[in-house]
């Protein structure tokens, strides 16, 4: 890859990414050699070591378990070095990378493991398809998009269309469906490959990447330009770390989190330190959300924070002060920014029939596109676009116009 290649730009992607919480090296290292993909590929390379091998028929005398094609291992023990092959004699011998891989330090496992996901998701399905379907590129493509949704995984036929919609962009429709009704959905055939070496994992209905496979995606995807930094451990977060980690857990991860913060703080003091780190919509409804559920007098607290523009609306609602409808508009734009679904209408609806009575909508749009909000147009145009009034809509349409322009 070229220096001046910028692959957050060619993704379409932020170049800084959410938090990822990584384990040691020791524990990503022993994930790695619990590989069945690889430790195949370095049984089959040990078996061929002293063999002429060249014709398929050459294998046949192989009697280990194998969780992939013969083929596919076989070129995986190539592109990791587990074994070479003299050009001349075509005779098999161990190559460099046995011995690191079972003897040496993390580091060189995690890189020969590096190697070994980097070739399957790159090469695997181009050399499975030969001349019938080009799928250069689709395991890129799918890969990415599974590493963006972290904990919370993709539905496996969120992946396969995803895989199917990179295909066709250099397959014909009906080339596509004709090589998946006689090989299996190419994206199915990647994850369940990619499960045997262990970077990513499936219920039946929903794929993720193990902690190994993310560890891995994040490496190569910071070495390609991108900023994703390292979450700590739970007993190490600072409220900006818990407010960040937002973006990047699930929620039964965050809580558990967030359950362990608050353990370590007086409720005051955690009140404080999480209202001073909420910067954004996400951080805003979260800290507040988490701070309005405290079982304490944090009243000093909320006081605190009523001279700060995006945290005054939910200190006000805190102590039962009555909000101005700039801090109505504030609230609505965290809301639709952060909570509602952007895909159904009724739930765009019923937020801003919170926000303001029938009727009384372009008022309210008034005050959101004057506000100093980064999420203000965005808002206006989700209005715009997805509520079932029409005019209300084209009302929001309208101011939506008006907050660009104010960039």
């Amino acid at each position: 890859m070229s220096d001046d290649f910028d692959l957050p730009s060619a993704l379409g992607l932020p170049t800084t990414l959410p938090p990822l919480r990584v384990p040691g090296p020791d524990e990503l290292a022993a994930s790695a050699r619990a590989s069945a993909l690889l430790t195949q590929a370095l049984a089959l390379s040990r078996w061929a070591d002293g063999r002429t091998v060249y014709e398929d028929s050459d294998f046949d005398a192989f009697d280990g378990e194998l969780s992939d094609t013969m083929e596919q291992v076989w070129y995986l023990a190539h592109a990791v070095g587990f074994v070479e092959v003299d050009e001349d004699s075509n005779l098999a011998s161990l190559g460099p990378s046995a011995e690191p891989w079972l003897t040496g330090g993390a580091e060189a496992v995690l890189e020969l493991f590096d190697e070994a996901y980097t070739h399957l998701v790159i090469e695997s399905l181009p050399i499975e398809a030969g001349e019938e379907l080009d799928l250069e590129g689709v395991g890129g493509a799918t890969m990415t998009a599974l590493f963006m949704a972290r904990g919370t995984g993709l539905p496996l036929a969120e992946f396969s269309g995803m895989a199917r919609a990179a295909g066709l962009e250099q397959n014909m429709p009906d080339r596509w469906a004709a090589y998946s009704a006689a090989h299996g959905d190419p994206a199915l055939v990647l994850l369940e490959r990619l499960a045997n070496l262990g970077a990513v994992e499936s219920d039946g209905e929903t794929a993720r990447m193990t902690p190994l496979g993310a560890a891995v995606m994040r490496a190569q995807m910071v070495d390609g330009g991108f900023e994703i930094p390292l979450m700590p451990a739970s007993e190490d977060m600072t409220a900006a770390d818990l407010v960040a980690a937002v973006h990047a857990l699930t929620a039964a991860e965050l809580d558990a989190d967030t359950t362990a913060w608050l353990a370590r703080r007086s409720p005051v003091d955690a009140a404080h330190e999480l209202l001073t780190a909420a910067v954004d919509a996400n951080g805003r409804v979260f800290a507040t959300t988490t701070v309005a559920g405290l079982d304490a007098d944090v009243t000093a607290q909320w006081q605190e924070v009523l001279d700060t523009p995006g945290l005054r609306p939910y200190a006000k609602l805190a102590l039962d002060q009555p909000p101005a409808p700039d801090d109505v508009a504030w609230l609505l734009v965290d809301t639709l920014a952060v909570t509602t679904d952007p895909d159904d209408p009724a739930a765009v609806a019923a937020e801003l029939a919170k926000a303001a009575p029938a009727g009384q909508e372009p008022d309210l749009f008034e005050h959101v596109w004057r506000l100093p909000h980064p999420d203000a147009a965005e808002a206006l145009t989700l209005i715009g676009e997805r509520h079932p009034d029409k005019k209300t809509a084209k009302a929001a349409r309208k101011a939506a116009f008006k907050a660009a322009s104010r960039r």
